[in-house]
């Protein structure tokens, strides 16, 4: 379907026809995976009396689910209206079955294996709804208005969803959640699946699939996802730091005051740059966004053990982190064809997290040789991020001139 037309603001990128239902629904989808971490961590403490079962399932949905760019792939060559309903069936049937379960004695090895089941089945909303923006909105500043709204949207999520959680967890029990989760999902694939934006099923042909795979990587998408693997470790170090003060300082609230300050942040820098018109080459523009990460990891680290001033430092920080992630998913847009960009953009999403669960156990090794010093690992993953961006290349330019394949 044709897009909305010179969506210059982000009013006008919502009045087109049913571009705001279909967002909103994708979103409550979403807020599935604010919804389930809290909710999947204590239905199984619960059900097993253990901490570290409790955690081992949820780092088995995690680890499963970096095989999502596979689902990405399906679904640019069969269509989202194929493949998301079955990986909601899958997903939204496991859910259920993890609330009847948590009811009755299972060994340790069974909720393992309940995880990774889990992580594999989750539909990817993420990646399917910004291969809407790419119909709704035309290439160049459009495009990243469209992105800018998409990654504030998500921050705020992070902010709602354990929220939403805290209530089913204080109002019954951990496993009402799932079913919570259940719900909130399809609410996504409904939106995503009767959108008028859907995109069509590409197929490759075969002989420049042949090419592709002969040839490797495209230029600069090596350099994308070690650079999204890089930001998404320094900001877990941080994430981790943050944990670590709070606890030092026995006031386990300032991690959430400080955490919710940052996606605060996070949301405001994704609306300033859905405002800005200035188009340039995308890998000095995100080299320079995450060199203001870093300098502010690094005043982090001056600022411990004053919890204002670390959360000032670390709240400036993140104006620049939104727009990362506008700039990285404009970015792989250009770096492959149209039928490769939902597995693409689910690649970056990979990518970032991949880095956070690495950066997550280096933290656990810096941490105890001071909080200050995990801030500065932190920093330094980021500048060696900015690095990466920086001279890694050839970097397309997301200028509006840039012509870059569409989608059909």
């Amino acid at each position: 379907m044709t897009g909305v037309p010179d969506a210059g603001s982000l009013r006008l990128l919502l009045s087109g026809p049913a571009v705001a239902r279909t967002f909103v629904l994708a979103l409550l989808g979403r807020l599935a995976y604010g919804v389930l971490p809290l909710c999947l961590f204590f239905t199984v403490r619960h059900a097993t009396d253990s901490f570290a079962l409790a955690a081992g399932c949820s780092a088995a949905v995690g680890f499963a689910s970096l095989v999502m760019p596979a689902q990405a792939r399906l679904i640019d060559r069969c269509g989202q209206h194929r493949v998301l309903p079955v990986a909601a069936a899958a997903y939204s049937s496991l859910l259920v079955l993890g609330a009847v379960i948590a009811q009755v004695s299972l060994p340790p090895a069974a909720w393992l294996g309940y995880g990774v089941l889990l992580g594999l089945t989750g539909p990817v909303l993420g990646p399917s709804m910004r291969a809407q923006w790419r119909e709704i909105a035309p290439e160049g500043v459009q495009r990243q208005r469209a992105y800018s709204l998409d990654a504030v949207c998500e921050e705020s999520l992070y902010l709602l969803g354990p929220l939403v959680a805290g209530l089913v967890l204080t109002s019954g029990p951990a496993w009402l959640g799932l079913l919570v989760a259940a719900g909130l999902v399809w609410c996504g694939v409904a939106g995503l699946v009767l959108s008028p934006y859907r995109p069509e099923a590409v197929a490759p042909a075969p002989h420049p699939a042949e090419v592709s795979r002969r040839a490797g990587l495209p230029p600069g998408v090596a350099a994308l996802l070690g650079t999204g693997a890089l930001f998404g470790a320094g900001g877990a170090v941080a994430f981790v730091a943050i944990a670590a003060l709070a606890d030092d300082l026995g006031r386990p609230a300032v991690a959430a005051l400080v955490e919710t300050g940052m996606a605060v942040g996070a949301v405001l820098g994704g609306l300033l740059w859905a405002r800005s018109r200035r188009q340039r080459s995308a890998g000095p523009v995100l080299a320079g966004l995450l060199v203001i990460v870093a300098l502010a990891q690094v005043a982090a680290s001056v600022a411990v053990p004053q919890p204002v001033l670390v959360g000032l430092a670390l709240a400036m920080g993140a104006l620049a982190t939104s727009p990362v992630f506008v700039v990285a998913f404009t970015l792989a847009d250009t770096l492959v064809p149209p039928e490769r960009r939902t597995e693409m953009s689910t690649w970056v999403t990979v990518g970032i997290n991949g880095g956070a669960a690495i950066g997550t156990a280096l933290a656990g090794l810096v941490v105890p040789h001071g909080i200050g010093t995990a801030f500065l690992l932190a920093a330094l993953l980021s500048t060696v991020a900015a690095g990466c961006s920086g001279i890694m290349g050839p970097w397309p330019s997301t200028s509006p001139t840039t012509r870059t394949p569409t989608s059909s």
